[in-house]
């Protein structure tokens, strides 16, 4: 993450982080206002802050954007369950409702049935990613405070809600997370089909869920799962919000869990399966000649942010995950662990991530590149 300019203020707030327990407050320029925020500076740099508010939200400030801030005796405490329920309330549109589960909020106002059909697909999901990386040797953390999903009853509300941090884009993705408010946002995929379904019964769940397992849907349902995969690995310890995380690491284990099997109530038989939707382009450019794949893909970011480039770094970033995962599980996990301690506003140089790939999975590069190649080419 880069930041501008350095200020006084900022050099006053170094002594924060390391203060005993105590609340800040901090009153910056956001979306060309002046806001007022508390809570916890978690990071700091020659440039800016990172400010977490009880309500999970992170703010990255600019040193030039900073106006005050002070500090006050106290004791910083995520919102529990009752307060965030609130909280949400108060800041969404008249009409939604929560609906709770063990480690989740889902905010919706579509029917019943649909919040719950979600409910227990994240819930799936959430016990499918923390005994994934049980069995391998990686520990994760319980969230601290439930992880909040808001669910629009059509597209275009969803998209009105999203255009503050996506702008027009909203409108053109299903759903995404976001970083900065640590929810994610979608709208029902059934549409008029369950219109009718306004229960929570088990007959209304289960059509929705023969609606959303027809073929056309797949990738509607794995985009979904998707961004949720990324707040699961953002609050479980696994990757470390605003941090330097590789988005080949990022994107690529999205994809590792993004499609579920529907037709199981116990969770997700398919995780490290091929992604079949990923694997023909990943394929033909592996069976290009020439070129350093991986390397550039550990140390080039921008190249998932190119209209151009954007498919073919997506299908590139599940292949290496999936090929690590098969091929260097143990010391693919360890290079995992080490991105875990990841502070924000500490970015390391680029030339860094290769020695640290290299470090913890292979020093030679290039027989990895060709044994990458050939593993790839050779899927069915």
């Amino acid at each position: 993450m880069n930041f501008a300019r350095t200020s006084s203020l900022v050099l006053v707030l170094v002594c924060f982080v390391a203060a005993a327990a105590a609340e800040d407050t901090l009153t910056f320029r956001y979306n060309d206002a002046e806001t007022t925020k508390s809570g916890k500076v978690i990071a700091q740099g020659d440039s800016g802050v990172i400010l977490e508010t009880p309500d999970g939200m992170m703010w990255p400030i600019l040193a030039d954007d900073l106006i005050s801030g002070k500090r006050e005796p106290g004791d910083f405490q995520p919102l529990d369950k009752k307060a965030l329920t609130e909280k949400l309330l108060a800041e969404l549109p008249p009409g939604f409702e929560i609906h709770e589960t063990a480690h989740y909020l889902i905010c919706y106002n579509t029917s019943k049935a649909y919040a719950y059909w979600c409910g227990s697909l994240y819930e799936r999901l959430y016990r499918g990613f923390v005994n994934y990386w049980k069995q391998r040797g990686v520990e994760l953390v319980e969230p601290s405070q439930p992880l909040v999903a808001v669910v629009f009853d059509n597209k275009q509300n969803y998209a009105a809600y999203g255009k503050e941090e996506l702008g027009d884009s909203a409108g053109s993705i299903i759903g995404y997370y976001s970083m900065h408010t640590n929810r994610v946002a979608m709208y029902d995929l059934t549409g008029a089909d369950a219109a009718r379904a306004q229960g929570s019964s088990q007959r209304d769940i289960a059509r929705i869920n023969s609606i959303l397992a027809r073929p056309e849907a797949t990738y509607l349902v794995a985009t979904i799962v998707h961004e949720a995969t990324h707040q699961l690995a953002y609050n479980c310890g696994l990757q470390v919000r605003l941090a330097d995380n590789p988005v080949w690491v990022s994107e690529g284990l999205a994809i590792y869990f993004e499609t579920p099997d529907l037709s199981s109530s116990r969770g997700w038989r398919g995780i490290g399966e091929v992604n079949r939707l990923r694997l023909p382009q990943a394929k033909r450019l592996v069976q290009r000649p020439g070129g350093q794949l991986i390397a550039q893909l550990l140390i080039d970011d921008d190249q998932f942010r190119k209209a151009e480039t954007a498919l073919d770094a997506y299908a590139l970033a599940w292949a290496l995950n999936y090929y690590l995962l098969k091929r260097y599980p143990d010391a693919y996990c360890n290079y995992l662990k080490h991105l875990s301690e990841r502070k924000p506003l500490h970015d390391p140089p680029r030339e860094e991530r290769l020695a640290e790939f290299q470090k913890y999975v292979t020093s030679d590069l290039t027989a990895l590149e060709a044994d990458f190649r050939k593993f790839i080419a050779g899927l069915r």
